[in-house]
């Protein structure tokens, strides 16, 4: 006996004990793999009677007997484990009234498997006997006092007397003449023993049970099961079919039992009508009792189950449901069944956020990951839309893992593009503004920045969501004057000349530069004083402009005239009558280089306005300013006058006469650049 099951030797008893009345020790124990058992502790002098009881539950196989788990011999004793139950004495003022009759029942259904099956006697069916489990079902115990029914003899009854419950025998053993019944009324002493207890719990019916049929199942005790007359006491099995036991808990509970046994007829009736028959029920009795038999495999793979009534199941969200459902569902998160992964993952939202932090790093998460590599399309579909649910609880680090780059950037329509064009390490810098559709935003400099904080200089607000057009080669001339030289200490500071520009200033400005609608930049120089003075420029600059030999100071200012917005004229005053002209290969240095964005080539198809081009052609007469020229001009074989050859691109600075063919509408068109 010490040699069995020796797994399971290992076992931790819990405080305090609970004595039946006969003086036998329940322990709550804990077993080395953390499952719950109970251990009941016998007297060494108990041996025969211990191993009798052992040979019975292990040979005994029933789900309202008590399940055998051990039996080892102790220094305190002869322990023997089962599973993890409580008497009926310490329950039985937590249960409800459909618990009660649903636990009579259990123990109906045990002793009509002792009689028929087994042809055993229990011979002390009493309250000390009967144990409530963990998933809320009665168990038959005191196994210790089962034998055979030839067996029952007095001299057999007598030897057991010691652990039996006077309540539990009948009145024919009292007395003298008492001899052993005939082997088919051998249920007779049992009979007896079941309805003293049933007529004790009868008292704590509540108004749960009909009045009519309590009183009904009362009669039929005192008449069949408590007759004096062993011989008049019928087989347990005709209590079956009473309307005692014919209430809606006990019906799904037996219907659930025997799942398999039913015809998929009964089974859709049956789930059709689940929710209707249970919502008269107490939500702890649901989750206490039907809870384990309806979340499982079993009934995952009833379509009108999964469609009608588990959606109910796992919706609800009270402590009630974390304390008995969550535990049911962490066991069928390692089911890896397909039909029972898609349930799970398709109300996933219902219940996850009831799962501890822990129970969702290390249950859930690795069994939805798994998930991600099956064969299934909808398993991989339902996997990654549980993935979303998770990362929102546990976060992107957990559910995603690895280094994350930020790829996608929060952007907003911005209608004004600006271009910094302050050297480096120069803090009055001011950025360039383009005109928006043509529209200029030309503006006083000084006034911008000398009236107007910079946050109030707002763009305005277009409709259309377009890039501006801009054109794909655009020239910009500036034309560039030198400052006025300074007074004589400041001399050092203020001589340019064309061989060795030293434009370096001894005092701090600052540079605001702006492009006109035509292509054109205009800049004004800010002094200390606050004085402004514009330094025109003509130079060619383009896309890929020329970086100039020498570098230009750290702070220079242009405007464009006033009077003329297409003509840049030197300040008054100037010390020189003629514009400066520096070399056309010394460009403006790096930190001055602009790249213009080029709009990508339309398809000739999709541009609806491409036959309406306007053909221009100057005539001989424009003047074109020398600094303007790209080309030699060079004579015509065929015309005596010389014809002046130039780019397509280009900025007219002064037109004298002259007439653009074009539309023919009213005012003057300014063809700046003939791709659109």
């Amino acid at each position: 006996m010490g040699s069995e099951n020796s797994a399971l030797k290992s076992y931790t008893l819990k405080e305090p004990p609970f004595t039946l009345p006969s003086g036998l020790a329940v322990y709550p124990a804990v077993l080395q793999d953390g499952k719950f058992a109970s251990v009941f502790v016998y007297k060494r002098e108990n041996e025969d009677k211990v191993n009798k009881a052992a040979k019975h539950l292990k040979t005994l196989r029933h789900p309202c007997l008590l399940r055998f788990l051990s039996c080892t011999v102790e220094a305190d004793g002869i322990h023997l484990v089962t599973e993890r139950v409580q008497p009926l004495e310490v329950a039985l003022e937590t249960l409800s009234s459909a618990e009660v009759c649903a636990g009579i029942y259990d123990i109906l259904l045990a002793l009509i498997f002792l009689h028929d099956r087994g042809h055993l006697t229990h011979n002390n069916v009493c309250l000390s006997s009967v144990f409530v489990s963990e998933d809320g079902h009665w168990k038959l115990g005191g196994m210790e006092t089962v034998c055979k029914v030839p067996q029952a003899t007095p001299e057999f009854l007598r030897s057991i007397q010691s652990v039996r419950d006077p309540a539990s025998i009948p009145p024919e053993e009292m007395s003298p003449e008492f001899t052993a019944l005939p082997e088919s009324y051998g249920h007779a002493r049992d009979a007896f023993s079941f309805g003293t207890l049933v007529e004790s719990l009868l008292t704590i019916l509540n108004e749960q049970v009909s009045a009519d049929v309590l009183s009904s199942f009362q009669q039929t005790l005192h008449s069949t099961l408590l007759n004096p007359n062993p011989k008049c006491r019928p087989a347990l099995c005709t209590l079956l079919s009473h309307d005692f036991f014919r209430n809606d808990f006990l019906e799904v509970v037996n219907f659930l039992k025997s799942l398999t046994l039913k015809s998929e007829e009964e089974k859709t009736e049956f789930f059709k009508f689940l929710l209707d028959r249970v919502s008269c029920l107490s939500e702890e009795l649901i989750a206490s009792r039907l809870v384990p038999l309806l979340l499982n495999q079993l009934v995952f793979a009833e379509p009108v189950a999964v469609k009608s009534f588990l959606p109910h199941l796992l919706g609800p969200k009270k402590a009630l449901f974390q304390s008995r459902v969550i535990p049911v569902l962490l066991q069928l998160f390692e089911v890896h069944e397909e039909h029972v992964r898609m349930v799970l993952l398709s109300h996933i939202e219902a219940y996850v956020e009831h799962f501890t932090p822990e129970q969702l790093k290390k249950v859930i998460l690795p069994q939805v990951l798994l998930g991600l590599r099956d064969t299934s399309d909808s398993i991989v579909a339902i996997t990654l839309h549980s993935l979303a649910v998770l990362v929102s609880l546990l976060g992107p680090e957990v559910v995603v893992g690895g280094e994350r780059t930020k790829i996608f950037k929060r952007t907003a329509p911005s209608f004004t593009k600006t271009i910094d064009l302050s050297l480096e390490g120069d803090q009055f810098s001011q950025p360039i503004k383009f005109p928006m559709n043509g529209i200029s935003d030309v503006k006083n400099i000084s006034e911008d920045s000398g009236n107007l904080p910079s946050s109030s200089k707002k763009s305005e607000e277009w409709p259309d969501w377009s890039e501006p057009e801009e054109p794909e080669n655009q020239t910009v001339n500036v034309q560039i004057w030198p400052r006025e030289p300074c007074d004589a200490v400041k001399s050092p500071c203020t001589t340019l000349d064309a061989e060795s520009p030293s434009w370096d200033d001894c005092e701090p400005h600052s540079l605001d530069t702006k492009i006109n609608p035509g292509g054109r930049i205009t800049a004004a120089k800010h002094l200390p004083s606050g004085e402004q003075k514009p330094i025109p420029a003509l130079l060619p600059l383009t896309e890929e402009s020329k970086p100039w030999k020498s570098s230009l100071p750290q702070n220079t200012s242009l405007i464009q005239s006033r009077d003329d917005p297409d003509q840049i004229k030197p300040p008054k005053g100037s010390s020189q009558e003629k514009p400066f002209k520096l070399p056309l290969e010394l460009g403006l240095g790096e930190e001055f280089t602009i790249q213009v964005k080029k709009k990508p080539v339309q398809d000739p198809e999709l541009d609806w306005f491409a036959d309406m081009i306007p053909d221009i052609k100057p005539s001989a007469a424009f003047l074109i300013l020398p600094e303007l020229r790209t080309e030699m001009m060079v004579p015509n074989k065929d015309d005596v006058s010389p014809v002046m050859q130039f780019s397509s691109k280009f900025a007219v600075a002064e037109i004298t006469e002259g007439e653009a063919e074009g539309w023919g509408e009213e005012g003057e068109l300014n063809w700046e650049d003939n791709n659109w």
